[in-house]
């Protein structure tokens, strides 16, 4: 029976049919307020576990107290685990535009702090920031915007939060949901020099909200049990999606002069760059030298030590630009979110591999793909052998010397599946990461010149050899001397090399044993092949030896 035999005409006794199939996903509050406010059409599906779990303890629909619950359905409280990139802002935000009180989030840093800021004015969601350093009535005036409603986001940082009257104050705003970005900071810097994160459990009692969640893009188990103990005293549900983040293809090379190296990569490899370089005076002493050879428009430095109104000043200028370099520290690791990094380079290899993950992840946020290059060096191989076996920062030294695919290294640290490379210079090259081409070089050299040169003479040789093969690169010289000496040290350290003894003292030589590293197939030039030579004798004095023997 149609509409016309049971006298049912549309548009009289119903409206018109006018939804179409991209109309259908419209009678979902939640796609309305991501689409509405950021102009976002669509939500993965780890998106929308997280979102509906929010939702679901905020408003109420979830007894997280029940004893009847299953473990798994603990969702008032959960550990996120998202790759960098994957939008895990989103699984805050979106709960923010629609539950009735407000959101807190709590960020590791205010360069962070400052970018969420400026995203959520971009997508019309008001914001308020509660920071050291305010005057009282700076914050008066953001309580104010708290209670009459027109502030559904309160920034913090767990510092802050220390200030028991502040923390009592914001008791009394009906807080909805806390987020921890960034939650790895928690063990990582909660156990060392950041102990304002071990209180965090504290300040969630204080502030008596049901609904909590922790976010991060990198959590291996121990990371994950100690979050989990200091936030949550162990009762949480876990929601992890897919670790790996096939649009970063990692790649490691071996550099004796890692800073050489760097900048060499600085002039080749595709901008913007972001060079993480260990500590703050290695960063502006990056940033000096390639200034000169790409020009002060073209580079700039980041870290701690800077006031805020510098940092927030590069991060403007790195934020518009597509053909810069930024040398930086830590600080920026999770900092201001571009997303066209097409490079990311560490001259210093990150101390965990869950902080590797994270600054390597920087790099294409855009989906599109990124290079994340490691230098390692001998003293970085010397350094790792006194690392204790099973610990984050050993998961760092047979990631940058696996002769399997990396990317399955980083993924088995964290505990995750297995994954089919996407890109790493290993499963491309079907081998390890060959042996370092400047310490090669001089290998070569001191090869044809044995016993010839002393190391200050040795050094000036090479200096002119490397200058004159690199002058195209900027133009100009960019080897110095102490640049060869740390190479020729690490060789003598490893043993590639050696000073002579009488009638040679202090002449360069390299090992004369059958099967020294320079002239077998069988042994490699990798670190850790060194080979120890017996002590030789001249072969003029040979003859007078066997005299006196006699």
């Amino acid at each position: 029976m149609n509409d016309e035999d049971k006298g049912l005409v549309e548009g009289v006794d119903f409206p018109f049919q006018v939804a179409d199939d991209e109309d259908a996903e419209c009678d979902d509050e939640i796609t309305l307020a991501v689409r509405n406010s950021f102009g976002i059409r669509y939500l993965f599906a780890w998106q929308r576990i997280v979102i509906a779990n929010i939702m679901d303890s905020a408003c109420g629909q979830l007894n997280k107290e029940s004893d009847s619950l299953e473990p798994e359905l603990y969702t008032g409280r959960q550990i996120v685990l998202l790759p960098t990139g994957a939008g895990k802002s989103l699984c805050f935000l979106t709960p923010a535009l629609l539950l009735d009180g407000p959101t807190l989030v709590i960020y590791p840093l205010l360069a962070l702090m400052a970018d969420q800021e400026r995203r959520m004015k971009e997508g019309c969601l008001k914001s308020v920031v509660f920071r050291g350093g305010q005057s009282f009535q700076e914050r008066q005036e953001a309580f104010l915007q708290i209670k009459n409603k027109s502030a559904k986001i309160i920034l913090a940082n767990p510092e802050v939060l220390q200030n028991e009257a502040l923390l009592n104050q914001l008791a009394q705003c009906n807080i909805q949901h806390i987020a921890i970005d960034e939650a790895h900071c928690v063990s990582e810097w909660g156990d060392s020099f950041r102990p304002a994160y071990l209180t965090l459990g504290h300040v969630i009692e204080t502030l008596a909200c049901k609904t909590v969640t922790a976010f991060t893009a990198t959590a291996s188990p121990v990371i994950l049990e100690r979050v989990s103990e200091v936030l949550f005293g162990g009762k949480v549900h876990v929601v992890q999606s897919d670790s790996d983040r096939p649009n970063i293809h990692y790649k490691v090379i071996n550099a004796y002069n890692k800073k050489r190296a760097a900048i060499k990569l600085a002039l080749t490899e595709e901008k913007p760059m972001l060079i993480f370089c260990g500590t703050r005076k290695n960063s502006e002493d990056m940033a000096r030298e390639l200034i000169t050879l790409v020009g002060k428009d073209k580079v700039r430095f980041y870290h701690a030590g800077m006031t805020k109104e510098e940092k927030k000043a590069v991060e403007s200028w790195f934020f518009d630009k597509t053909d810069a370099i930024l040398c930086a520290t830590c600080a920026y690791g999770m900092g201001v979110d571009k997303k066209n990094i097409r490079t990311v380079l560490h001259e210093q290899a990150s101390p965990t591999v869950e902080s590797y993950i994270q600054e390597a992840g920087r790099g294409a946020r855009d989906g599109k793909t990124a290079e994340a290059i490691l230098l390692w060096s001998y003293d970085d191989q010397k350094a790792a052998e006194k690392l204790p076996e099973n610990s984050r920062q050993k998961a760092v030294a047979r990631f940058a010397q696996s002769s399997t695919c990396r990317r399955q290294v980083l993924l088995d640290a964290l505990g995750a599946e297995q994954a089919v490379c996407e890109g790493c210079d290993v499963c491309q090259r079907a081998g390890p990461a060959p042996f370092a081409e400047d310490a090669a070089f001089v290998l070569n050299y001191v090869r044809s010149h044995r016993k010839q040169f002393s190391v200050d003479q040795l050094s000036a040789n090479i200096i002119a050899l490397l200058n004159e093969r690199d002058k195209n690169l900027a133009g100009f010289h960019i080897w110095e001397h102490s640049d060869v000496e740390e190479i020729i040290r690490q060789l003598l350290q490893a043993r590639y090399i050696k000073k002579c003894a009488f009638p040679w003292k202090g002449k360069i030589t390299c090992p004369f044993k059958k099967n020294a590293v320079y002239k077998t197939k069988k042994l490699s030039l990798r670190q850790g092949n060194s080979v120890r030579p017996k002590k030789l004798v001249p072969l003029q004095l040979a003859g007078r030896v066997r005299e006196l023997r006699a």
